[in-house]
Formats: structure tokens, C-alpha cells, sequence
């Protein structure tokens, strides 16, 4: 493989143990020497925080082992929707394509090998709109040498190229609900992506990732992703912004514990695939069937009310 490496991208805030963890796994990747590693540092949205995020401002612009560490320290609070947009549409306006991590990402060690091919083999294929190094599913040692192709999308430790991430939808309007209403098994997936995305449109806000799931479903955007994990989010312990209760541990995969990644990747069949992300899916849900019942009807009233008098448009939510 080549070394034509694509950017990491990585977003921190204020939790300096996860950042010191996950720039200690990159640096365990062969190819961190020979990328270029941008981080961006979002300012304090309060006081209480200020404290936080210098200690982890101090450490990144200490951080060695990359070809060049550019660091992009925020004067002003963005909040993690609109820093996102922002870091992504920058960093990838520049080189064309991004490695995107955000601070509770551990990656294993033959991740950005695993990332940097993918993005440079699959660039040409435009039904491919990005490159995960999550699964969907648990580890098995049968599956190890296995990649999938799926409509999901996951943001933890990911990739995509410029022509794909201009197709990002900014905003939702009312014709967009009517999509997801008439395509609303494809876009489950298996999970349950159609009613996060109706419940924040009712709500009159967007978050990015919804809105770049929608985006390459819509345009018939599949993801990459390796049947065994190669990374594990350390986030789930009450510090985080979207996962705060501490309640919900993810799941911890042995993502150095495997063979050689060998290239051509293989690929297990679409219909395989999907039939395993969907049967996994519903084997961890413990939903009884009247609240899989009532599910159901709360999405189409929804559906129904938001065509009826909910806004016109909703964007991204900013800050």
C-alpha cells in the first residue's frame, strides 16, 4: 500500500484521560508516523469547564509521533454539531479526504492500515460513501477475516471523501419526512434510525450525524465496515455529551487480538450482511410486542403531525 495517508481528524473537549488514551492507540498504528493529525480543541461552554479544557489544550500541543500535529484551538464555543461540520468541511476541502475520530475512540492497531486502503481503494466507487472501523456486530474469530457492506452508518472512527460529504444534508424539510415514511425499512436497517430522525425533527433540531445517515441512504450511500471491530468507544462512563448517564456500557471488543488484515479485503454477501446486523440487532432489543405496537403508531402520528403543521425546515443544530 502506498502512502498516500489521508488526514486524522480528531475533536476533543475537556476530558484529558480519554484524548491521552486514544492518541496512545493511534501512535501504536505503523502509520501514524506518516499522517498528518489535526486537532480540534472547542473553547469552554462555561466556566466550570475552562479548567478541563486547558489541561487537555497543554497536552495536545505537546503531542509527537505523527508526520504533524495542527492544532485548531476554538476562541469561541461551537458545541460538537456545528465544530464537526465545520472540522470535517475544513480538513477535507484541503486534502480531499479525512480519518475522523472524536475522543473517546480507541482504535486497535491496524486501523488506519484498515482505513487508508479502503479510502484509497474505494475512492473511485461512488456507491460507497464512507469507512467505518466499528461493527455492527460482535466479535467472532469465524468472522475475523470478513468485511460488510451496510446502509448503517456509525461515527465512531470513520472516514469519507469531499464528493461524498458535499452531499451532506444541512437541512430537513417536509419532503424528506415523506422519504423516510415511504422508506422506512431501509433506512431501520434493523435499528431504529427513522424514528431518532422524526423525533428531532419534531424537536426543530438536527444532529449531524442523523443528518449524514439520511444523506448517503438517500443517495444510495453504503458503509464499509470489518465484521470484528477495530475500535472500542471508552466514552460510555458518564463524561460524554450524547452518552452521559453512565448507564449504557458499549460493548468491549479485543481489537488487537487478531491476525493480519489481508488485502483485497472479503467481503460477506449484502444480503448475509444485513441479515446478521438486523437478527443482532433485534437479539440485544428486549422490546415486548405491544411496545414494538405502540412504536409503530407513535412514528406515524408523528409522521402525520409533522406534515401537518410541523416546520417547513429544520438544520443542523448549532452550538
Amino acid at each position: 500500500m502506498t502512502k498516500d495517508y489521508a488526514p486524522i481528524l480528531l475533536f476533543v473537549y475537556k476530558r484529558l484521560e480519554h484524548v491521552q488514551r486514544v492518541i496512545d492507540a493511534l501512535r501504536t498504528n505503523p502509520e501514524a508516523a506518516d499522517s498528518i493529525l489535526y486537532i480540534y480543541s472547542d473553547a469552554p461552554a462555561s466556566d466550570a469547564d475552562a479548567e478541563g479544557v486547558e489541561a487537555v489544550r497543554e497536552y495536545v500541543r505537546s503531542i509527537s509521533g505523527f508526520e504533524k500535529v495542527i492544532v485548531v484551538e476554538r476562541e469561541t464555543n461551537f458545541g460538537i454539531e456545528k465544530s464537526e461540520v465545520d472540522g470535517v468541511t475544513t480538513v477535507i476541502g484541503r486534502h480531499g479526504k479525512v480519518i475522523v475520530l472524536e475522543d473517546d475512540i480507541q482504535v486497535g492497531n491496524q486501523f488506519l492500515k484498515y482505513m487508508n486502503y479502503c479510502l484509497n481503494e474505494y475512492e473511485g466507487d461512488k456507491s460507497i460513501y464512507t469507512v467505518t472501523g466499528y461493527s455492527f456486530l460482535k466479535a467472532d474469530k469465524a468472522n475475523e477475516e470478513l468485511f460488510g457492506l451496510t446502509r448503517s452508518f456509525c461515527a465512531w472512527g470513520w472516514g469519507t471523501w469531499s464528493d461524498r460529504w458535499e452531499n451532506l444534508s444541512r437541512s430537513l424539510n417536509k419532503s424528506d419526512i415523506r422519504y423516510v415514511a415511504t422508506h422506512k425499512s431501509m433506512l431501520d436497517n434493523g435499528q431504529e434510525f427513522s424514528y431518532l430522525l422524526l423525533h428531532q425533527y419534531k424537536n426543530r433540531y438536527l444532529t449531524w450525524d442523523v443528518a449524514w445517515y439520511y444523506s448517503c441512504c438517500k443517495n444510495g450511500g453504503m458503509t464499509i465496515f470489518p465484521y470484528n471491530s477495530l475500535i472500542n468507544n471508552i466514552g460510555m462512563d458518564g463524561s460524554g455529551v450524547h452518552y452521559n448517564d453512565g448507564s449504557k456500557e458499549n460493548r468491549v471488543e479485543p481489537i488487537n487480538d487478531r491476525g493480519e488484515i489481508s488485502f483485497p479485503l472479503k467481503f460477506g454477501k449484502f444480503e448475509d450482511t444485513l441479515r446478521k446486523v438486523v437478527a443482532e440487532k433485534k437479539a440485544g432489543d428486549k422490546k415486548t410486542i405491544l411496545r414494538q405496537f405502540k412504536m409503530i403508531v407513535r412514528f406515524w402520528l408523528n409522521t402525520i403531525e409533522i406534515l401537518a403543521s410541523g416546520a417547513d425546515r429544520v438544520e443542523i443544530k448549532r452550538g
